[in-house]
């Protein structure tokens, strides 16, 4: 039995994939020195392979992306430009064979508009492409406009954005450096040289998913401050960060709280973070942070927190997580570090063991591990060693 739609796109299946890998170059070698400079065009290309297992004696799941990304950026006028991004990724491997709905998983577009499409598909690949950026950005003088899926990046912190209304990710999703973007307006109006007051609205088809709110920052003794409110789909939002240094550590953090609009107690959360980092000057790093969310599950946790869109009540599973990180400069091409996150209420860990080694200018090879311990039925139960190759080309 062929494998499910084999014969009818195997000729797509290779034409997508001679787009991926042969037009990006041909596009970047292209010399545009004898005009203007109203466009750009960069990316990059990556493979990354995972290899999976519970016990390294056990059964062994091999996976493969080959992703392409895009991004083009045509300056209208000194004031107005479009942007426009996108990844085309090439999924392949035993997962994509096991579980025929993985490719409606991926395809999920959590937007308001659906900018995502399988392209083609087969019983053990398919390859998927989206639009996470898509937008107008009009600036002049002191005001910003920006119409379109984009990044309103408002996190102070590395690892948990609270205050990160829009566009809250998980941590574990490392692969995804530019992050998810959203359907919304942000207004922007510059007070000061580092102060200004944002408005954010996001695109939604009802009042129960519309998000409003509005960012003040400003800044006093070499501090940032920010603080944020408004309606978050169905809970009214309070929110304050701030960013800084004590000495020469980095000290940055941010709450925000969240209170349903139905009095619903059940449903009400505080999230706080509080981070802390410092680098020698030998170029070793250290970086600790915390998080306590009063709507995390004390109980077990729930594996769906991997895989949902993010809010800034469920960026994690558990009350209270203290995440550590060390990495260290072996060499000009040689980066190597570990993290940590551990849970004390289920008493779960997870490490995460990575080397980057520079192979040229543009050429990076990344190994990375995401090693989960925990009791069983918490959240990391089950999920067992996650080991990464990823090499990158960027033009």
């Amino acid at each position: 039995m062929k494998p499910r739609g084999y014969g009818e796109v195997k000729w797509q299946f290779y034409l997508g994939l001679f787009w991926m890998v042969l037009i990006p170059p041909i596009l970047h070698a292209q010399d545009d020195s004898y005009r203007p400079p109203k466009t750009s065009l960069n990316g990059y290309l990556k493979f990354l392979q995972t290899v999976q297992f519970e016990d390294v004696d056990g059964n062994w799941t091999t996976d493969n992306i080959i992703h392409n990304r895009l991004n083009f950026k045509w300056f209208l006028s000194p004031s107005l430009k479009f942007v426009t991004e996108a990844r085309t990724r090439l999924f392949y491997g035993e997962t994509v064979e096991t579980y025929p709905q993985y490719s409606d998983l991926v395809n999920r577009d959590v937007g308001y508009f659906d900018f995502s499409a399988i392209v083609v598909e087969g019983g053990a690949y398919f390859i998927h492409t989206t639009m996470d950026r898509l937008y107008l950005d009009w600036s002049v003088d002191n005001w910003q406009v920006r119409a379109g899926r984009q990044r309103i990046n408002w996190g102070q912190c590395f690892v948990w954005n609270p205050n990160d209304i829009f566009n809250a990710y998980s941590f574990f999703d490392f692969d995804y450096e530019e992050r998810p973007g959203s359907d919304a307006v942000l207004v922007r109006y510059y007070t000061g040289t580092t102060s200004s007051v944002e408005f954010a609205t996001s695109f939604a088809d009802s009042f129960d998913k519309f998000k409003m709110t509005a960012m003040y920052r400003w800044n006093v003794y070499d501090y940032d401050f920010q603080v944020i409110a408004g309606k978050v789909e169905q809970d009214m939002a309070l929110g304050v960060g701030w960013s800084g240094q004590i000495k020469d550590a980095g000290f940055k953090g941010e709450a925000t709280w969240l209170e349903p609009e139905h009095k619903s107690e059940s449903e009400r959360a505080v999230v706080i973070t509080v981070s802390s980092d410092y680098t020698f000057k030998n170029s070793f790093f250290i970086h600790s942070e915390a998080i306590y969310n009063s709507f995390g599950n004390k109980a077990a946790g729930d594996l769906g927190f991997f895989s949902e869109s993010r809010t800034p009540k469920t960026l994690t599973a558990t009350e209270w997580s203290w995440f550590n990180e060390i990495s260290y400069q072996v060499s000009p091409l040689v980066k190597a570090g570990v993290s940590s996150i551990y849970n004390p209420e289920v008493r779960s860990v997870f490490l995460g063991p990575n080397a980057e080694i520079s192979l040229s200018d543009n050429l990076y090879v990344l190994f990375f591990g995401q090693f989960f311990f925990g009791p069983d039925e918490s959240q990391y139960d089950e999920l067992g060693f996650l080991n990464y190759l990823r090499l990158k080309w960027s033009f």
